[in-house]
């Protein structure tokens, strides 16, 4: 019997220490903020309480009383994005996947009771109180793989929160842009008013045809469908940022730069986007995380596959006559049919499948970096060609159909399609910037984090464009048809 005193006192240290092993969900968190730290300007957060939560509340509120960024927008999503909260909560659960693997395997306890068919002889006793002692030994290399799980599920976690940014960027760039159409188009339309108007009177007073005036009108109405429309795609976009930055009710009446970002003096070299990418997409490092703990647990299985289960333990019985028999306890299961043979090749398989993953997308990446460059060269170009090219050379050539009309030498409808046509630059101008942008945004993500530093430039602001132009002159004496110097 003095074998079993020991068993309140094993019992009591097992839910003890149990007791200590309790998992905070958010403890490893700080992980993920030092992986992104360098890769974007703010700092992701996990409220995990109601004091938490309101905190972050205040400080979105704080950031959406001035006009909305860039960087602005990516603070608020890293912080107040629900769908990246769920991601975050899946580094507290390989945190409590690493809890359970240090954890032991309850001891067992047998109670027998034996009843004697005659007497005079008492009642048969039987305990026994067992562990597995297989538990013992594994459970350094169990937390040892569990710890390389937690590792790479920190690293695609952070990875989600690169990826939660970019898409930020990509809608803010979207509407910023359409937020800089749509500008434009109202001032097209108030021109195209206020000609059409001036156009009416003159062609009250005889001195305009029907056919001129025609066109005035197809101008103006156009103009104020094609503003219509953009109304509409700018109230798309904000539900869409609104959606991305978690926001609602109140926090929805926010306001937004209304300039693009200017471009960049130079690029990056492609080697070293290619090497860099290597070096710190998230999702490679995650992924060879991944390989790393397969491996760990293939070789754990191969080590110990021969000792399936092996418990040691006492026992205590009392036969009928009275007499107690003490002694240890030992239990093993011969591995003579199972040998751990399906689960040493099942990771074998997700061995190799891991490995072909790693090699796949560390292939794909340099292939992204690559393409994503050309891309960004070509949107360059594009941009500079319709800047400092395109643009310039439509407001002069509508310029000099200007001075033309006034001398009469050309109709009204020569001059409307040269307005057209400037209008139709500008607005391939504001795209091609646009698009210049969503390609860098995606080649940073393709890299991993934020491209070498390079000197920005102004943007074209100093080189008068079509709506410009409009802004400046608002009498309709410049506007296509509004001249006193006769009509056709």
């Amino acid at each position: 019997m003095r074998y079993l005193l020991f068993l309140p006192t094993v019992i009591t240290s097992g839910v003890i220490l149990a007791g200590c092993s309790t998992v905070l969900v958010d403890r490893n968190f700080d992980q993920v903020q030092s992986a992104v730290a360098d890769r974007v300007a703010s700092a992701p957060e996990w409220p995990t309480s109601a004091e938490a939560q309101d905190q972050i509340d205040d400080r979105v509120s704080e950031i959406l009383s001035q006009p909305l960024d860039m960087e602005r927008a990516v603070a608020i999503a890293l912080v107040n994005n629900r769908a990246l909260r769920a991601e975050y909560a899946r580094v507290g659960l390989a945190d409590a996947d690493l809890v359970e693997a240090g954890l032991l395997d309850n001891p067992g306890l047998s109670v027998g009771v034996g009843f004697p068919d005659r007497p005079p002889s008492v009642t048969g006793l039987d305990f026994g109180l067992t562990l597995n002692i297989l538990q013992w030994l594994i459970t350094p290399a169990r937390q040892d793989i569990a710890t390389v799980q937690l590792d790479a599920e920190v690293l695609s976690v952070a990875d989600a929160v690169l990826s939660t940014a970019t898409q930020t960027r990509l809608v803010f760039l979207d509407l910023q842009a359409a937020e800089n159409m749509s500008a434009m188009l109202r001032e097209i339309a108030t021109a195209a008013e206020a000609s059409y108007e001036f156009a009416t009177r003159v062609h009250d007073a005889g001195n305009l045809s029907d056919l001129a005036l025609a066109n005035e009108q197809s101008l103006y109405e156009q103009s104020r469908v094609e503003y219509a429309r953009s109304l509409a795609e700018v109230a798309d976009l904000r539900e869409r940022l609104n959606a991305q930055l978690g926001l609602w009710g109140t926090q929805t009446e926010w306001t937004i730069e209304d300039r693009l970002p200017p471009l960049p003096t130079s690029e990056p070299d492609l080697g070293e986007l290619e090497s860099l990418a290597i070096r710190q997409r998230l999702d490679l490092a995650a992924s060879a995380k991944e390989v790393e703990a397969i491996s760990k647990a293939a070789g754990l299985q191969r080590d110990w596959r021969y000792l399936l289960s092996t418990e040691v333990g006492a026992s205590a019985s009392r036969d009928t006559d009275g007499q107690w028999v003490f002694g240890p306890q030992l239990s093993l299961e011969l591995p003579i049919f199972n040998q751990r043979q399906g689960e040493i090749a099942r990771l074998d398989a997700a061995l190799l499948a891991a490995e072909a993953r790693l090699e796949g997308l560390a292939i794909v990446t340099r292939a992204d970096v690559r393409r994503l460059r050309n891309r960004l060269f070509a949107a360059r170009y594009e941009a500079e060609q319709f800047r400092d090219t395109i643009v310039p050379l439509r407001e002069r050539i509508t310029a000099l159909t200007q001075e033309q009309y006034n001398f009469m030498l050309v109709d009204t409808f020569d001059l409307l399609v040269s307005k057209r046509e400037s209008i139709a630059a500008y607005r391939e101008y504001l795209d091609s910037v646009k698009r210049y942008w969503e390609v860098r945004v995606q080649l940073e993500q393709a890299v991993g984090g934020r491209l070498p530093d390079t000197e920005g430039m102004a943007m074209p602001g100093d080189t008068d464009t079509p709506i410009d132009s409009m802004k400046n002159d608002t009498s309709g004496e410049n506007m296509p048809g509004m001249h006193h110097h006769g009509g056709h």
